[in-house]
């Protein structure tokens, strides 16, 4: 079963029909067939960056709610937050947001590279282990 990681702009581009990415964004959800991973910092952020608009970001809250029930959305709790540390300390001159990190964690927990974001900017910098490189799915 294909799995990748979900980063906030991935979401904000899916409920937000003004983004830039959001055909492609919506193009890549509905032709990906997998289980889907991210982190509840990545929804937290998600609901940050789309509190201007109500709807935009009750959207993206159902979709989360929507997409986990279905099973094909796992959140990850941090397990490790010294490890998150050091992936900031690794990725200060970026900088690297608390939201990349845990997604940059979660990769190296679960050894899954391939990452549904628009972030190709820092996403092409990070690697996992500090070693080996995300596979950018939409953001491309």
């Amino acid at each position: 079963m294909d799995r990748a990681l979900v980063d906030t702009g991935a979401v904000v581009a899916l409920v937000n029909r003004a983004d830039r990415w959001h055909e492609r964004a919506v193009e890549w959800f509905r032709s990906f067939r997998g289980e889907l991973l991210t982190s509840e910092a990545v929804v937290t952020e998600t609901a940050y960056v789309l509190a201007a608009s109500a709807p935009h970001q009750r959207a993206a809250l159902a979709w989360f709610e929507r997409a986990r029930r279905a099973r094909l959305l796992r959140i990850e709790p941090v397990f490790d937050y010294l490890a998150l540390a050091r992936i900031l300390a690794r990725y200060a001159e970026l900088p690297c947001d608390y939201a990349d990190a845990t997604l940059i964690a979660l990769a190296e927990r679960t050894g899954v590279r391939a990452i549904a974001t628009i972030d190709q900017r820092d996403f092409s910098v990070y690697r996992i282990r500090g070693r080996t490189p995300f596979r950018i799915l939409i953001g491309s």
